[in-house]
């Protein structure tokens, strides 16, 4: 069994996480625009807790739960922490207790699972009437760049599916969240060459996918080195390979329950 090193799992997700610390960054502002006083606050796909730790910062006195599929990704420095809990699982199978949460929170997470109705569908279960979601995610121009590249090498899936931002949208309103609200913007990462935004998109364990088909060493090779020339195409003026995200964020409410008194 192959031990993981937590600490160094944490230190290459941390120097390679330049577009994550950002959205976390930029997720966070928009919670100045919003007057909440959570007491029990989630944060679905936490990994190492880059929401958490500022999400503490605002909300001094409540009680947090970090979410994560992988136990690796969750920092054990949290652990033992009165008002912090650790919490492994699946995004659309939570253990929590209907109407668990004042504040759902998680940022680039939910790409994660294909099954993006069924996270909606939990997070809304797991939601107090009257409490807030909110959420950064990717869109369809993700890594446009390198899902382009590869087009011109083979027929493969080599870069994950994104969901619309208006998709996203659509599924809140049809999952009864109020006063929804979703946007996107893009924001490019300028890389030296592509070997530095594989190694970043590994230490984020993000899922550049592969097709299950195996092949020679060779012959990957070859496709990988067809692959690099052809995103060599994108440099721009200052000799750059821009790596493009689309990010969409989103916030929402979860009404409250409506009690018909009769006289």
């Amino acid at each position: 069994m192959k031990k993981i090193d937590k600490k160094r799992f944490s230190e290459n997700y941390l120097e390679s996480a330049i577009v994550q610390k950002e959205i976390v960054s930029r997720l966070i502002e928009r919670l100045s625009l919003i007057s909440i006083s959570p007491e029990k606050i989630v944060d679905i796909g936490s990994g190492i807790g880059l929401g958490t730790k500022k999400l503490k910062e605002l909300y001094l006195d409540a009680e947090f739960y970090m979410f994560d599929k992988s136990f690796q990704s969750l920092n054990l420095e949290y652990a033992g922490n009165k008002s912090t809990f650790l919490v492994c699982g699946d995004f659309t199978k939570t253990s929590f207790k209907d109407n668990a949460f004042d504040f759902v929170y998680s940022s680039s997470a939910l790409h994660w699972d294909l099954d993006v109705k069924s996270s909606f569908e939990e997070m809304y279960r797991i939601l107090k009437p009257g409490g807030l979601l909110l959420f950064s995610t990717y869109g369809p121009d993700t890594l446009i760049e390198l899902r382009s590249a590869w087009a011109q090498v083979d027929d493969g899936k080599h870069v994950n599916e994104f969901y619309d931002m208006h998709d996203l949208g659509d599924l809140m309103l049809a999952l009864n969240f109020i006063d929804t609200v979703v946007d996107s913007e893009k924001i490019i990462i300028d890389y030296d060459n592509v070997k530095q935004l594989q190694v970043d998109l590994k230490n984020i364990g993000s899922h550049v996918t592969q097709d299950n088909k195996k092949v020679n060493g060779l012959l990957s090779k070859n496709k990988m080195k067809l692959m690099y020339m052809e995103y060599e195409k994108f440099k721009n003026q200052s000799g750059s390979l821009p790596a493009t995200y689309e990010v969409i964020y989103g916030s929402a409410w979860k009404k409250f329950n409506v009690v018909s008194l009769n006289n």
